[in-house]
């Protein structure tokens, strides 16, 4: 499947901006295996799924 150059700006800003569900921490880093829980906080040191939803856009 190839993205779109928006889609890929909108994943780009997602992870950005990704923050740690328990502290809101932005130290996040993702694994790079594919995984259920795919992101650990390195502040608090929770591990949490990660999944970014793309959203077709209208047309």
């Amino acid at each position: 499947m190839k993205l779109s150059c928006a889609h890929w700006c909108k994943i780009k800003e997602f992870i950005v901006n990704l923050k740690c569900p328990q502290c809101f921490s932005a130290k996040v880093k993702l694994c790079e295996e594919e995984k259920e829980n795919n992101a650990t906080c390195e502040s608090c040191g929770c591990e949490f799924k990660f999944n970014p939803e793309m959203v077709p856009p209208l047309q």
